[in-house]
């Protein structure tokens, strides 16, 4: 049977004190909604930053089907939805559903808060996503005065009354969100770092889509499409090496010129280095994974011949030692 919880968003702990009505259980300290254990493990933490600024960390493990559905309230709101989780999940949307997660390739959602949705979970697998609460007002015109009716040549979605769109999570983001997963809610600093994560990727947020409207009169539809296209075959091909721009140019159709031109105006950083990037996001999650007994097992299921090389990619990419992350297989 399908279980419904109905809840709100606001600025304040008020709409976190009803969320725990509705899942008959007692909110801690204001902040910590832990979920009861036959419906999930884990639960919610909720934390006020600055003036215009929330964050709420989901981290759940459901055991029953669930639809979370937030009801459209305070329109002077934005949410800015990070889905890292281990599986894709879905978000319903005046009836249509959409893939959201971290192998789904469009991770960030943004939807204006007048808007209602329904977020699914997956079942028995590890729900992992964050949401900052932000005002309009503390946005400003990063996204309030986005052009409407070109934003889908980012392959982002909107309706025209009410803005809601779809993207993919840049490799900063995703950084940022790595340090806080293997992070308990019981930490006595926990609230101290979310409400650091919260702000950075605010930061990184704002300085992403400051830039989108100048970016998006310069890449037509078509091109869009095809550099996604080349992105998602770098992003299904991390474990061996990086193709090579001739090679990408030429499944895209363009000139190596004009390749690097457009991808690097989207996706504001050169065709290497965003495999790289993507690259070593990957090392990051095998080393924690314990599913290998050294350093060099990983270098080589990322087909690095020499360990050495492996460790040199990474500190340049992630700024610390491939050991420094690593954590042995028991077996």
């Amino acid at each position: 049977m399908m279980i419904e919880i109905n809840h709100t968003y606001s600025l304040s702990s008020d709409w976190i004190k009803e969320l725990a009505e509705q899942f008959g259980v007692e909110l801690i300290d204001k902040k910590l909604l832990i979920a009861p254990k036959e419906l999930a493990e884990g639960g919610f933490f909720f934390t006020t930053i600055t003036p215009g600024l929330s964050v709420v960390l989901l981290d759940m493990t459901f055991n029953e089907s669930i639809h979370l559905r937030r009801l459209k309230s305070d329109n002077n709101l934005f949410i800015i939805h990070y889905d890292f989780s281990d599986e894709m999940n879905l978000i319903c949307i005046d009836g249509v559903k959409h893939k959201i997660g971290y192998k789904a390739n469009l991770g960030l959602g943004v939807f204006d808060n007048a808007i209602e949705n329904v977020f699914q979970p997956v079942i028995g697998e590890r729900v992992f996503a964050i949401r900052l609460i932000v005002s309009k007002e503390l946005l400003g015109t990063s996204i309030a005065n986005l052009d409407l009716e070109n934003i889908g040549k980012r392959k982002i979605r909107s309706d025209k009354s009410t803005l809601f769109f779809y993207d993919h999570i840049d490799s900063k983001s995703k950084l940022i969100m790595h340090a806080i997963k293997n992070k308990s809610f019981l930490d006595p600093a926990f609230e101290i770092y979310l409400n650091g994560v919260g702000l950075r990727l605010l930061a990184k947020f704002i300085d992403r889509y400051s830039n989108l409207a100048p970016i998006l009169h310069r890449i037509s539809e078509k091109d869009a499409e095809t550099l996604n296209m080349v992105k998602d075959y770098m992003l299904n091909n991390l474990f061996g090496a990086f193709p090579g721009v001739p090679f990408l140019a030429e499944i895209s159709g363009m000139s190596v010129t004009k390749f690097k031109f457009l991808f690097k105006n989207m996706f504001e950083t050169t065709p290497k280095n965003f495999f790289l990037r993507e690259k070593m996001i990957l090392a990051n999650e095998l080393l924690k994974s314990e599913n290998f007994f050294k350093v060099s097992d990983v270098a080589r299921k990322l087909s690095y011949p020499k360990a050495s090389l492996f460790t040199v990619v990474y500190f340049q990419q992630l700024g610390r030692k491939p050991s420094e992350d690593f954590k042995s297989s028991n077996y």
